[in-house]
């Protein structure tokens, strides 16, 4: 019986460690490169890509354009 609280209670310390950690939501891939981000992040890259006129559609050019932003190669 011991056993069973104890690893329920271990469970339940892993899931709210888990828990507490931040998301790498979101990551971008171009030809073969990959940024890994936050959703914040990522969706900051893309409204700076709509302000600068880069695209209307999610094209090539729009996704080297989040790509180098998100590496922090244009700055915001």
């Amino acid at each position: 019986m011991k056993q069973v609280i104890k690893l329920t209670m271990l469970a339940v310390g892993m899931m709210t460690a888990f828990a507490s950690l931040p998301a790498q939501a979101a990551k971008c891939v171009y030809r073969g490169g990959v940024v890994r981000t936050t959703q914040a992040a990522y969706n900051s890259c893309f409204e700076l890509s709509q302000a600068r006129g880069v695209s209307e559609q999610m094209n090539r050019a729009e996704r080297w354009f989040i790509y180098q932003c998100l590496k922090g190669r244009i700055p915001r």
